[in-house]
């Protein structure tokens, strides 16, 4: 229906599952907004990011990993929905300390169902799980245990970089750190590792090595083929244009991965009496270079920053509890003024910088002066009406030469 901002999430394919929310993808919003996290985070590099598009490969496996990395959670997969319930699990977490935590296993999807521990529930990969879900599962008073059944090192949608690691490590970690530091009495989430039987799942152990040699030659070729030498990069255009908001202020969106995680944590440190740490929040400071031409405002995905205009001042609002320091505002800012932290903030909204406002002596709307307009005390003009002045005076000298 005309009119409507629900968020729209289309699939990528016809034939695999993931699911685009094209209002919540950073670089398609515009050019600012750099991120590839979804493309580096797939294990079968079946991803790629473009200022026009996310397009999904044949190499998809369905496991999930990008969608936790997103940081908008732009991509989603519809087996992960009950990690995300529309009831936040924090408030389970007002419940007494004392109460026995319910347990929540989770399973990879390769497990055969009747090797599954007792009343799992499924994943695609325990890799796809975000450390915001661990946090939110455990605020409510779950104990979360992630099963390793003996080959996620080495499977093919593992992580393979220098040294092999877990898939479920990076958010184990800081979801285990965020817990530590608000509620030490909170169920840390757990890897449990309990291999299955060689004899039982034979396909599922790791690859002998002349079967890897094997594998990594055909993703070498793989790769060659996908992404060949000396393909033209996408057109520095974002889908606004001109480095225009292709999401006006009024089409953006709080991110629901941090959303999720304030809850969650919010919840914990209410019962135990804690502060939430300032590595919670980013800080931002702006200099005296700010120009006020909102284009930060416009670009910032999840309306941290807005302004707060009353016809004697303009004031730049930032608020470190819905900012997920991606650095579109930094990158976007004409003139520099903006810097940005990814912690060591305060909670809540806060004024970073403020500026006169002025009616024009011409139109009457009313705008911000330059530093010589604020000196004098003589009336000025809007800068719309400023360049039809200067226009009209260049016409004059043409048409009538110059004044004596």
């Amino acid at each position: 229906m005309p009119g409507d901002k629900s968020p729209v999430r289309v699939m990528l394919r016809a034939d695999k599952p993931l699911l685009h929310e094209e209002g919540a993808c950073l670089p398609l919003r515009s050019r600012h907004g750099q991120c590839r996290a979804c493309a580096s985070a797939c294990p079968a590099q079946a991803l790629e990011v473009s200022l026009a598009e996310v397009t999904l490969g044949d190499a998809c496996t369905g496991c999930g990993q990008c969608t936790a990395a997103c940081p908008t959670e732009a991509l989603s997969l519809p087996e992960l929905a009950f990690l995300s319930p529309a009831a936040p699990q924090a408030e389970a977490g007002r419940s007494s300390p004392a109460q026995p935590a319910v347990p929540v296993i989770l399973e990879c999807r390769k497990v055969p169902a009747d090797l599954r521990a007792p009343a799992s529930q499924e994943v695609p990969c325990l890799g796809a799980v975000r450390a915001s879900h661990l946090v939110a599962l455990s605020a409510g008073g779950s104990a979360v245990q992630l099963m390793d059944r003996g080959w996620c090192e080495t499977c093919d949608m593992g992580c393979h970089g220098e040294a092999p690691h877990h898939p479920a490590q990076a958010a184990l970690d800081l979801a285990t750190l965020w817990l530590e530091a608000v509620d030490a009495a909170a169920a840390a989430p757990q890897l449990v590792r309990e291999p299955l039987p060689a004899e039982r799942c034979p396909q599922l152990l790791p690859p002998a090595p002349e079967t890897a040699e094997k594998l990594d030659r055909r993703s070498f070729f793989r790769q060659a083929l996908e992404r060949p030498a000396g393909r033209s990069t996408a057109v520095s255009t974002p889908m606004g244009g001109d480095g225009k908001a292709a999401y006006p202020a009024d089409r953006r969106q709080a991110s629901p991965d941090r959303q999720r995680l304030l809850t969650g944590l919010g919840s914990l440190a209410e019962r135990s009496g804690n502060e939430l740490p300032s590595e919670l929040y980013p800080q931002m400071h702006v200099n005296a270079t700010c120009c006020d031409q909102r284009l930060c405002v416009a670009l910032c995905p999840t309306a941290a920053l807005t302004v707060r205009d009353n016809g004697i001042g303009a004031h730049l609002q930032f608020s470190s509890e819905s900012c997920i320091a991606c650095g579109t505002c930094v990158r976007a800012c004409p003139t520099g003024a903006i810097q940005l932290a990814p912690t060591g903030g305060r909670r809540g909204a806060q004024t970073v910088f403020s500026h006169v406002r002025r009616p024009c002596a011409s139109c009457g709307d009313v705008y911000t002066p330059d530093a010589a307009q604020l000196e004098s005390e003589a009336p000025s003009l809007c800068p719309s009406c400023a360049k039809s002045q200067r226009f009209m005076d260049d016409a004059r000298k043409q048409l009538f030469g110059g004044l004596n």
